[in-house]
């Protein structure tokens, strides 16, 4: 009997023994999953902080590019409008910032209709891509408003006319560019033929379009906080901000002092241009 008894007990032990490692294992298998999926996060985050950090270069130089270039470049990797513009306004902001109050040399005079007309656009036009209807049609306007702008800014008789134009309908210019800004991020497309048509001077055509895109993205914040509950999301992509402000400071601004006006031009309309085409290509119906 006390054999059996000790035999029981040692079966028992051993029971409990292999029960115990068969719960380790299973806790170090949650563990590997869930360090597996904190590190797919972060690889994630950081494949979005090496865009926000390369864009940064280019609004370095033009006052615009990790929205206007940052939007479709999300859109192609699945992202939604609204967790987009989490993602790229604070870089954006901090980089206009820096570009509007940094920098002492050229200094405009900035249209007072950027405030009357083209900033509660930017709040229409946000409020209306909030409805689901409109999103399967915002990627394929995205795409049609960076090719058209490139095409314009290729082919002079259509600055110049874009040029004349703007001087008498600057009202209504204001108010579209705000419309299409809320509605696709894209407002600089729009914006960048305003500022080329108002000066040759490289100087001149970025502050004008980093004093527009400070106030277009303090407004877009504003709006995404308040009423599109994205203050948390907002927040934790405050990083992006340093990445953006170290990017600026230690390239792109260097860059822009060395880079030739026509150099300037030429390379904006090349990127403009590329992006309309793989955006289009990417949401087009061209058929199954």
């Amino acid at each position: 009997m006390l054999a059996d008894a000790g035999g029981s007990l040692y079966d028992n032990h051993r029971f409990q023994f292999c029960q115990i490692g068969i719960d380790i294992a299973l806790s170090f298998n949650s563990f590997n999953v869930f360090v597996n999926l904190i590190q797919g996060s972060a690889l994630e985050y950081l494949s979005i902080l090496a865009i926000i950090a390369a864009l940064s270069v280019i609004q370095s130089l033009f006052g615009m590019g990790v929205l206007v270039f940052g939007t479709p470049t999300l859109l192609l990797m699945g992202y939604d409008f609204i967790t987009i513009l989490s993602y790229l306004l604070p870089a954006s902001f901090a980089i206009s910032t820096l570009q509007v109050f940094a920098n002492r040399s050229g200094r405009a005079a900035v249209s007072r209709y950027l405030y009357l007309l083209c900033l509660p656009g930017i709040a229409i036009g946000l409020w209306l891509v909030g409805a689901s209807p409109l999103a399967p049609w915002v990627n394929i306007m995205i795409g049609w408003a960076l090719l058209i702008s490139a095409a314009t800014r290729f082919w002079a008789p259509a600055r110049k006319f874009c040029s004349i134009m703007l001087e008498k309908h600057l009202p209504a210019y204001h108010l579209i560019m705000g419309g299409l800004h809320g509605l696709t991020n894209l407002g600089g497309a729009l914006l960048a033929i305003l500022a080329s048509g108002t000066s040759t001077d490289k100087d001149v055509i970025r502050y004008t379009i980093a004093h527009y895109y400070l106030a277009f993205s303090t407004i877009q914040i504003l709006l995404l906080a308040t009423f599109f509950g994205q203050h948390d999301a907002l927040l934790a992509n405050l990083p992006s901000i340093v990445v953006a402000a170290v990017v600026y400071q230690l390239v792109g601004n260097r860059i822009f002092i060395r880079i030739s006006n026509h150099s300037f031009d030429m390379a904006l309309t090349v990127f403009i241009a590329a992006y309309g085409i793989v955006v289009l290509l990417k949401f087009l119906p061209l058929g199954e």
